[in-house]
């Protein structure tokens, strides 16, 4: 049951960030400073989530990260969920230990800005947005 869970909000996750990822794109040729209001359909998704299903979530991620130390996406996943949890540090920590593991994952970046944004973090909010354009550019 836990790991059908794991498998099914994983599965829900990347989908969700696939879509967000075109927001990001679309926002980055307005040119305005991005916000985390401009990713409604990832936030939304996760709001809709009861409190107590995302703690429970957080449970199983970080039961399989024991099991599995490197699954970068679960790692990423738990990112986001202590994000929603407004948990700026853990998550951060999170999107860091994923991106040790894919640093060209783009959407750990777009994560990581919104997070940085939230914190008053200007400048490393500058550069994980300038690491996602050059990735971007790269693909």
């Amino acid at each position: 049951m836990k790991r059908q869970l794991f498998f099914l909000f994983i599965g829900a996750a990347f989908i969700l960030l696939l879509i967000s990822v075109s927001s990001f794109v679309y926002l980055k040729y307005k040119h305005h400073s991005l916000s985390k209001s401009n990713f409604q359909t990832l936030d939304q998704f996760i709001q809709q989530v009861p409190q107590e299903k995302l703690d429970k979530a957080i449970a199983v991620l970080k039961e399989e990260l024991r099991k599995n130390p490197n699954y970068s996406e679960a790692h990423v996943a738990l990112g986001i969920l202590y994000h929603k949890k407004e948990l700026l540090d853990e998550a951060l920590s999170e999107l860091k230990t994923a991106l040790t593991m894919k640093p060209d994952f783009i959407n750990i970046y777009q994560e990581m800005y919104l997070i940085y944004k939230e914190k008053g973090m200007e400048e490393e909010a500058s550069r994980a947005l300038a690491s996602y354009e050059k990735l971007k550019e790269d693909k």
